[in-house]
């Protein structure tokens, strides 16, 4: 009877220990639930929170750029109607002008009325008119819509003579650029065909002197700079 319970033992206790290691995993288990429970009610305000302000956050991204944006003269926004409004829209058809040797001046703004001055080539060319409505009345309508009641355009008279007054008038149209490189430009005198011109600055200037005082008079065949 030894001997069979010696041999029975063995086959029966080794079952034993198996049982003990997964005990210990059992309070683990059950215990690992509570702490989140008790914190999902403490931690739910602050989580909520939190989400509120990621979503101001995000509408504020959104609506930034067009509250910090500012207009500009392509944009849609119509202008004020001014003087300064209207010099500051005839920035953008300017650098056409100035390409073909032209300009254009702001004479007056009044109940609606535009006065311009189109100054250079554009004064007095064939196609001033085109100018006129083809680009410079659409943008100034643009900008400034049902305020503009009316846009004229200065008469352009042309010298009964060529006289030092006529031409040094003329030379107004590039005095600010002369300005600008630190020169100055005044006429003499005007004789048989002649101009005397008193002229400092940059040759590259001192030809275009030349070049418009021809172009305006054309009675006037040679340009002398002296001083």
């Amino acid at each position: 009877m030894a001997s069979l319970a010696s041999t029975a033992l063995p086959k029966i206790l080794p079952s034993c220990p198996k049982i003990p290691p997964s005990c210990p995993k059992i309070p683990s288990i059950i215990s690992r639930p509570c702490p989140p429970q008790s914190l999902t009610t403490k931690q739910r305000l602050p989580l909520v929170g939190i989400g509120r302000r990621i979503f101001q956050n995000t509408a504020i991204k959104a609506t930034a750029p067009t509250g910090s944006s500012s207009p500009g003269l392509h944009s849609a926004q119509q202008f004020e109607l001014n003087p300064q409004n209207v010099d500051l829209v005839l920035e953008e058809v300017r650098p056409y002008l100035i390409s073909d040797g032209g300009n254009v001046d702001v004479v007056s703004v009044e109940d609606g009325v535009i006065t311009l001055k189109l100054q250079g080539a554009c004064g007095n060319c064939a196609s001033s008119e085109t100018t006129m409505k083809m680009g410079i009345e659409r943008v100034l309508k643009e900008k400034f819509g049902d305020a503009v009641q009316d846009i004229r355009q200065l008469s352009f008279e042309e010298p009964k003579e060529t006289t030092v007054e006529a031409v040094n008038d003329h030379l107004d149209i590039l005095r600010p650029a002369i300005k600008n490189f630190g020169g100055s430009v005044e006429v003499l005198s005007v004789v048989n065909g002649g101009c005397r011109v008193e002229y400092t600055g940059p040759e590259s200037i001192g030809s275009g002197i030349k070049a418009a005082i021809k172009e305006k008079f054309p009675d006037i065949v040679d340009v002398v700079f002296v001083g």
